[in-house]
């Protein structure tokens, strides 16, 4: 008779992937397919993870509402024109 196998309760590693990807996600950094789809199946299957994520949601969103976004100037559509013209010719 095998003994039955015990579930492992430490998902530290796992965890640590998942952190370490939302990071780079905020900091704006390419995220590979792999890491986007292990990122949505560890994230829907463990519950720690999830909070983490929703609580990250709700921070962005509450930045987005009270950080204003600095105003675009009116002449950076010339300016990049301008810039572009300028390599092209």
């Amino acid at each position: 008779m095998s003994a039955p196998v015990a579930a492992t309760p430490d998902n530290g590693p796992d965890c640590e992937r998942v952190n370490t990807v939302l990071d780079q996600l905020i900091e704006g950094q390419p995220v590979t397919a792999e890491d986007e789809d292990y990122l949505y199946d560890h994230a829907t299957d463990c519950s720690p993870c999830f909070d983490d994520i929703e609580k990250q949601r709700i921070f962005i969103s509450f930045l987005k509402q009270r950080v204003p976004s600095p105003a675009t100037p009116a002449t950076l559509h010339e300016s990049i024109l301008a810039r572009v013209g300028a390599v092209v010719a």
